[in-house]
């Protein structure tokens, strides 16, 4: 009997222990964020599945970079943000080119419209997206019928995670988002996310990028997206 009692305890100490590490991984704070882009509006003649189709954000002490890559070549936008160093950085690869631009701290990146017209409103709603508890708004712009759907989680631990986007009000990692960019409105649809290992090396690119100023980096964007 008594040691029915031991094993009997033992189990429940174990299963305590489980649940406390389940609610511990609550606040990510190094890991990937993995989703899929949608264009709409998109006027290009090079086929959407060509096109850059996801975006990964890989995140580790307090440092973020955002990677939009094209399935095929070696094409891709890279945003950096380090807010304890106040870096911004964004890098573009387009057709054997590379080129980066430094930005100030809390500056929404090249390509990206800050969508001043934007109307941002919270909610009450939340749900579950990738095991993480979600908040929702809703966004409308001018001469658009739609409201756009934003979801976003403080789970994802990142200080002040939307300075440098058109959602700075946001008080949470953006999951489900869109962008204005140009013409087209580009949407962010979260597929996967995941709690890893992020290597120091991922934040850090080479030194065969170019420095050139926003307005170039703008059009070059601007032309990379409308192929």
């Amino acid at each position: 009997m008594k040691n029915y009692i031991v094993s009997l305890f033992s189990i429940i100490t174990l299963l305590g222990l489980a649940g406390c590490k389940k609610s511990s991984v609550k606040t990510i704070d190094e890991g990937e964020i993995h989703y899929k882009i949608i264009y709409n509006g998109r006027q290009g003649t090079i086929p959407e599945e060509l096109m850059p189709n996801t975006l990964i954000v890989k995140f580790k002490n307090d440092k973020s970079i955002m990677e939009i890559t094209a399935p095929i070549g070696n094409n891709g936008i890279y945003n950096l943000f380090d807010t304890d160093n106040n870096i911004n950085h964004t890098y573009i690869s387009f057709l054997g080119l590379k080129y980066y631009y430094i930005g100030e701290t809390g500056e929404i990146p090249p390509g990206i419209d800050p969508m001043e017209d934007m109307v941002l409103k919270k909610t009450d709603k939340v749900k579950d997206i990738g095991g993480l508890l979600c908040k929702h708004a809703t966004a409308k712009l001018d001469g658009i019928e739609r409201t756009f759907d934003i979801w976003y989680t403080s789970e994802i631990y990142l200080t002040d995670p939307n300075c440098s986007t058109p959602f700075k009000e946001l008080d949470g990692v953006l999951l489900n988002f869109f962008y204005r960019m140009g013409d087209m409105i580009v949407e962010f649809e979260t597929e996967g996310i995941y709690q890893r290992p992020v290597a120091d090396k991922d934040f850090i690119k080479d030194n065969k990028y170019r420095r050139i100023k926003r307005e170039d980096m703008d059009s070059i964007i601007s032309k990379m997206m409308s192929l």
